[in-house]
C-alpha cells in the first residue's frame, strides 16, 4: 500500500474509533435535594432520572443525592451556577442570602393556602424568575413549586401564642427568623439534617416546618403538638446549569427536556399529597393539633405585614417586579373571597 493511502486508512480508522467511543460514552449528571430519601422531592427526582435513562438506553445517567448529601442547601445555587451539580431542587429560603427574591413564597402569612391558586401563582412567576436567574447565575429554571404551609411543632403542651413566648424554635431563613422573633419566640438556626437530633437532645423546643416533611423526617417521634398556623410554605426552584444543558448531545438534551414536565408535575403532586394527607399521617402517629385563636392570628398577621413591607423595599428593581406580580395576584384572590 502506498504511503498516502496508508495514512488515509489510519486516519479513517482513528475517526471511526473516535466516533464509536463517542457513541458509547455515558453522560453522568448529579441531582441534589434537601429532603429525606422518602420525601416526595427525591422520590420524584429518582423517577425523573429513570425516565431519562430509559429514553437514552442508559446513556444519560442522573444520580439523585437526597438530604443535602451532595451540597448543603445554602450552597446549592452556587453549586449549580458553577456546574458542581448539574441539577438541584433549590429551596429559596436556603439561598435567599444570595438572591432575596427567591424567598418570596416563604413570606409569613402572605399567600392563601389554596393549592390551586398557588399553582397559578407559580406558573405566572416562572418566566420572570427564569429570566432573572439565567442572567445572574447562568442557570435554567425548569419549574417552581412550593411545600405545604408551615406550622410550629413542639415537644411540650401549648394552648396559645403566649405559651410559645421565650421558647427556642428552629426557624429557616431570614424572614421566618424575623417573624419568629416578632411574635415573641426565640428563633434558633439548625441545619435541616440536624433538627431531629436537636429536638431529641432538648437543644430546641420545637421547629417550623410543614406536615408532610415533618412526617417523613419522623418528627412525630420527638414532638407531640402541632400549632396550626399555616404560614407561607418553602418555595422550591428546580435549577439546571445552563452550559451543561447546552453542551448535551442533541438526543440527550431532548430526552431531558421531554422528561422535565413530568418531574415538575411529580413534585407538585407530591406537594399536594402532603398538603392533603400530611396532617392525618401525623395525627395517626399520636400528634395533637392546637388551633390558633382569632386574636393570636391577628397578632401574627400584624407582625407579618411589617416584615413584608420592609422586605419588599430591599428588593432591586428587577426583583421587585416579581413581588409586584405576586402581590397583585394575591390581592385579587383575597378580594374575590370577600
Amino acid at each position: 500500500m502506498k504511503r498516502p493511502q496508508l495514512f488515509a486508512s489510519i486516519f479513517a480508522a482513528i475517526l471511526l474509533t473516535a466516533a464509536s467511543v463517542h457513541a458509547q460514552s455515558t453522560v453522568n449528571w448529579t441531582l441534589g435535594d434537601v429532603d429525606a430519601p422518602s420525601h416526595w422531592g427525591p422520590t420524584a427526582g429518582r423517577q425523573f432520572a429513570k425516565t431519562v435513562e430509559q429514553a437514552t438506553n442508559n446513556k444519560f445517567k442522573i444520580t439523585v443525592y437526597p438530604a443535602e448529601s451532595l451540597f448543603k442547601g445554602k450552597d446549592s445555587l452556587d453549586a449549580v451556577s458553577k456546574n458542581l451539580a448539574q441539577i438541584y431542587r433549590v429551596a429559596g429560603v436556603h439561598v435567599s442570602g444570595e438572591e432575596q427574591v427567591l424567598e418570596l413564597m416563604d413570606l409569613p402569612m402572605f399567600e392563601p393556602s389554596d393549592y390551586d391558586f398557588r399553582n397559578k401563582l407559580w406558573d405566572a412567576l416562572t418566566p420572570m424568575y427564569r429570566d432573572l436567574l439565567q442572567k445572574r447565575y447562568g442557570v435554567y429554571l425548569a419549574g417552581i413549586l412550593q411545600a405545604e404551609p408551615r406550622m410550629i411543632y413542639t415537644k411540650k403542651p401549648i394552648k396559645n401564642l403566649a405559651d410559645l413566648r421565650g421558647r427556642k424554635i428552629r426557624s429557616a431563613g431570614p424572614v421566618e427568623t424575623e417573624f419568629t422573633s416578632a411574635i415573641g419566640i426565640v428563633p434558633v438556626a439548625v441545619a435541616p439534617s440536624e433538627i431531629y437530633t436537636a429536638l431529641q437532645q432538648d437543644l430546641i423546643d420545637g421547629n417550623w416546618v410543614a406536615d408532610a416533611p415533618h412526617f417523613f423526617n419522623k418528627g412525630y417521634e420527638v414532638t407531640k403538638y402541632i400549632y396550626d398556623i399555616g404560614s407561607g410554605g418553602a418555595g422550591f426552584f428546580v435549577l439546571i446549569n445552563d452550559k451543561a444543558l447546552k453542551a448535551l448531545p442533541e438526543k440527550d438534551r431532548k430526552a431531558l427536556m421531554d422528561a422535565l414536565p413530568g418531574y415538575i408535575k411529580g413534585l407538585r403532586e407530591g406537594s399536594r399529597n402532603g398538603a392533603v394527607n400530611g396532617r392525618k399521617w401525623l395525627i395517626d402517629k399520636g400528634m395533637k393539633v392546637v388551633p390558633v385563636s382569632s386574636e393570636d392570628r391577628a397578632t401574627m398577621q400584624a407582625a407579618a405585614k411589617k416584615i413584608l413591607d420592609k422586605w419588599q423595599k430591599r428588593l432591586d428593581p428587577e426583583s421587585h417586579k416579581i413581588f409586584v406580580k405576586a402581590q397583585e395576584m394575591v390581592d385579587a384572590y383575597n378580594a374575590a373571597k370577600k
